[in-house]
This record gives structure tokens, C-alpha cells and sequence, in this order.
């Protein structure tokens, strides 16, 4: 059976070098990283037949399945571009290979070497190198803040130090695919009534635009005066032919408008601040927050996290400005006064008593996370009836509003047209 030299790290710093007998590089790696090593450098030993020295023949195959990555090869700026069900997928196999008690590296090269998404391929290559070299996954994340954020890094590093990686990667994967979940049934419950809408208005600018004129010529003919429901469309369509391109113009400037709105700018935060007081939306924003709040702070807690910490980590994964800058004077609350976290909610009008009740019964039996877990739970159910109500309502009444706007145009062409007929008898 061959030796191999090899030259590994563990830890980010101390390095150690020595040899290993292994059937092949690959098993040599397996039996390092069974040591808690993270190999460098493999080569294999070979003593030449006939004299009294030994060469070293560098094996041919790279470290763990992978190519050796070079430092600073790898782009890791915002350029990558890494679809969010990769990320997913990503973290289930990672998790369940961890969970086999397959070493990091190897797990890394088996991803890899599986992936079809040449980016996220790229993304975990040098993830690899990374631990290679002595670095921590978390350490190595870090890198792409676009595709890992503060939530899934601080997870990580708290599965590391606590040695609980492979539950912590299972509750990260599990808390993205519930987040996707919601998401999908709010762009469902919202794709029709959009399409409805999209479609309506084209449908009425074509008619006006390009139909109603050639109906005017006619108009025109007739001696007898045109009856007010006619003369108000044809108002209205000579408006949309001369100027159409300042109507455009007028949509387009509103799209981008409410296009450049950004996270944590002041228009976000006053029409974040409008969601919350507007009724039946009101209630829809918050308890969809509530939910995302309680499930992802109740997962920090979960992870071994401090309440002050795991509180500013759920804080950012909130969408609505306004509500989280309330939620970050809780934080200073706790800091400044030593407040628990159910008396510094209770102080927040946007958290309802039920919520704060079940935080409170979580502190005092010291069963946070599974009272959050509950919240989650509870609010979701809300947030899903209430999609299920506003579709229900939603596309009969756009049915309705665009139906009774050709009707109108309809009846208004044909006013005309009656009344011509009545002159005939």
C-alpha cells in the first residue's frame, strides 16, 4: 500500500506536516479529514530500486475531487449571480452530507462535481479552497454577502462553534423553503389579478385609440346632438390619440418611481409607515412580518444565540422599514434597561397582545423558541387565509370594474346608432 506526504492545516493557523498510507490520494484525503485536517498538499512516496535515496512524485489528481483554486482567481464581488433555488438546493445537500458524516471538503467537491449551475459551481470551488487553507465555512461565505447573509452566516458560525453544523444547515434549509413557500403563494394569489389588470388597460387604450375614431367619422355625419355618455368618450379617446406618448410617459415615471425605491431609504420607510395604517392591508403587513419575525428568531434562539443578538439578526430579515425601526428601539431597550424582550415589545402598537403573550409565557417557562415557533405558526395560517380571501375578492371585483368600463364604452357607442334608429320611425 503507498505512503503519502502530506502537508495539511488545522485551524487557520498551525499547520502540520507527515505521512499517511492510503490506497489511492483520494482515501489519504478521506483519512486526513477523518483527523480534523485540512489537506494542502498530497504527494505520493516512492523509493527508487537501487539506491539509498528517496524521491517524492507529486500524485496527479487534485485534493478532494477538486482543482487546486488559487488565491484571488475567483471572483467573488456581486457579479456572481446565484439563483436563490441553487442556494436551497445547496444547503439541503450540503446538510444531508454532513449529516452522513462526510468530511467538509469532500462533501464541497461531491456538490460540486453534481451542481448544473456553472455560478453556484464556481461559488462552492472556492468554498473548498477556502477550507483548504485553514479557513471556517462560515469564514469562507463571508465572501459573497449577496448569496449568504448576516441570518444564514451567523447560523453557520454558531453550528461551528457549538459542533451542531449538520442541525444547524437542516434549520437553515428548512426556514428557507417555508419563506419560499409563503412567498410563492403570495406571487400566485397576485399573478392573475395582475395579468387581469395588465390586459383590461390594454384592452381599453386599443379600443379608444383605434376603434373610437373611426366611430367619430360617423358622429360626425349626424345632424342631431350626440347624447353626454358619447361625447365624454369621445373626449376622452381624442386625448388618448393626440397625446399618448405624455400618458406613457406619465406610466413609466410612476413604475420608476415605485421602482427606485430602496431598503432603508425615507421613501421606503413613509410608504412602509402608509402599509401599516391602511385597513385590511394594515393586517395583511404586519401578521406576514409577525410570522417571518417570530420563525426566524425563534430559529437564532434555537441555534444558541443571544436574545439581543439573534433580535438584531431577525430585525434585518423584516421587510417593512417602518416596522423595523421599531423593532431595533426594542434591541436598545434590552441593551440600555436589561428589559426582556416581551416587556420591550409590548410597547410596539404593531405587535398584537396574543404575540406578546405567548413571548411572555416562552421567557417565564424558558421555552422562547418553541412559543416563537408557535407565533410563526399561528400567523402564517393568517397570512394564507387572508390570500385565500383577498383572490376570492380580488378577481370578481376586477372582473366588475374592467367588465362596467367596456361596457360603458359599448353603450356609449351604441347610444347613438338608438337614437338613429328612433329618428328613422
Amino acid at each position: 500500500m503507498p505512503t503519502f506526504v502530506y502537508k495539511a492545516k488545522r485551524g487557520p493557523d498551525h499547520q502540520e506536516t507527515g505521512e499517511v498510507v492510503a490506497l489511492h490520494q483520494d482515501d489519504a484525503v478521506i483519512k486526513l479529514e477523518a483527523l480534523g485536517l485540512s489537506p494542502v498538499s498530497i504527494v505520493e512516496k516512492e523509493t527508487v530500486v537501487g539506491g539509498s535515496r528517496t524521491v517524492q512524485k507529486v500524485a496527479g489528481a487534485s485534493v478532494g475531487g477538486l482543482d487546486s483554486v488559487p488565491p484571488g482567481s475567483v471572483s467573488y464581488s456581486g457579479l456572481i449571480k446565484v439563483r436563490t433555488r441553487d442556494i436551497d438546493s445547496f444547503t439541503w445537500q450540503l446538510a444531508t452530507l454532513v449529516k452522513a458524516s462526510v468530511p467538509m471538503l469532500r462533501s464541497l467537491a461531491l456538490i460540486s462535481q453534481q451542481t448544473e449551475s456553472r455560478a453556484l459551481k464556481t461559488v462552492v470551488d472556492d468554498l473548498h479552497h477556502q477550507i483548504k487553507n485553514g479557513k471556517t465555512l462560515s469564514d469562507g461565505m463571508r465572501r459573497y454577502p449577496q448569496l449568504f447573509n448576516n441570518l444564514y452566516l451567523s447560523m453557520i458560525k454558531s453550528g461551528e462553534h457549538s459542533g451542531a453544523l449538520q442541525e444547524v444547515l437542516y434549520r437553515i434549509a428548512q426556514y428557507r423553503e417555508k419563506e419560499q413557500a409563503v412567498l410563492r403563494k403570495i406571487q400566485a394569489a397576485l399573478a392573475y389579478p395582475a395579468v387581469m389588470i395588465v390586459v383590461g388597460i390594454a384592452t381599453v387604450f386599443i379600443m379608444l385609440t383605434v376603434f373610437m375614431p373611426k366611430f367619430i367619422g360617423i358622429f360626425a355625419t349626424m345632424k342631431k346632438a350626440l347624447p353626454v355618455p358619447t361625447r365624454v368618450l369621445i373626449g376622452i379617446s381624442n386625448f388618448l390619440v393626440h397625446h399618448w406618448f405624455w400618458f406613457l410617459m406619465a406610466f413609466l415615471f410612476v413604475m420608476i418611481i415605485f421602482g427606485r425605491v430602496r431598503s432603508s431609504s425615507h421613501k421606503k420607510f413613509i410608504f412602509d409607515l402608509i402599509k401599516l395604517h391602511i385597513p385590511f392591508i394594515n393586517t395583511f403587513v404586519r401578521n406576514a412580518e409577525i410570522a417571518k419575525f417570530a420563525r426566524t428568531l425563534g430559529l437564532l434562539l434555537k441555534s444558541g444565540l443571544s436574545v439581543h443578538d439573534s433580535l438584531l439578526l431577525a430585525t434585518d430579515t423584516l421587510d417593512n422599514d417602518a416596522l423595523r425601526t421599531q423593532l431595533r428601539g426594542a434591541g436598545q431597550d434590552i441593551v440600555q434597561r436589561g428589559a426582556t424582550l416581551s416587556s420591550s415589545l409590548t410597547k410596539l402598537k404593531a405587535f398584537p397582545p396574543f404575540a406578546v403573550n405567548m413571548i411572555t409565557i416562552g421567557e417565564e417557562s424558558g421555552r422562547l423558541d418553541e412559543s416563537l415557533g408557535s407565533i410563526a405558526g399561528v400567523y402564517e395560517r393568517e397570512v394564507e387565509q387572508a390570500i385565500g380571501v383577498l383572490t376570492s375578492l380580488l378577481e370578481p371585483m376586477l372582473i366588475l370594474v374592467i367588465g362596467g368600463v367596456i361596457g360603458f364604452i359599448v353603450f356609449a357607442l351604441l347610444l347613438p346608432i338608438f337614437d338613429i334608429g328612433t329618428m328613422a320611425r
